[in-house]
């Protein structure tokens, strides 16, 4: 009896670090995620020499590139929580742009968890001057 008592409470002391993991690990994910799509971005426009955009809708949980060419929903572990900079089109949907230059439009894009949003934070940082993505921990 003693030996269930202390199965059962240690499986409730780790099921919620086990979750928190994988809530972190998607969130992380979410983010490189989307730097690496804004680095796409950014490299088609130099190579092409037109603009590219990239649409963010924090609604549905989702990224799009210019004639949809490359797009993912991300996981329901991680919610895009707010996008600063770019162009609003309409309530949660953001556009983006990339231009010939290796210049950008700008944006911070907030990653958090869907559980825990103060735990588990991320800020994607596109600098429109270099088209540089940082991603790091979201303040606030």
């Amino acid at each position: 009896m003693v030996v269930l008592v202390i199965v059962a409470i240690g499986s409730a002391l780790v099921v919620p670090m086990v979750e928190g993991g994988y809530e972190g690990r998607e969130v992380r994910r979410a983010a490189r995620q989307i730097a690496a799509t804004m680095h796409y971005c950014r490299g088609e426009a130099v190579a092409l020499g037109q603009p590219q955009e990239l649409v963010i809708d924090a609604v549905e949980n989702s990224i799009h590139t210019t004639g949809w060419g490359r797009w993912a929903v991300l996981t329901d572990r991680a919610v895009i929580e707010d996008v600063h900079g770019g162009q609003a089109f309409s309530d949660g949907v953001v556009q983006i742009l990339f231009f010939p230059n290796g210049s950008t439009s700008g944006a911070e894009v907030i990653i958090a968890g869907r559980r825990d949003r103060r735990e588990h934070r991320l800020s994607i940082v596109l600098d429109p001057l270099l088209g540089t993505v940082h991603v790091g921990d979201a303040t606030g």
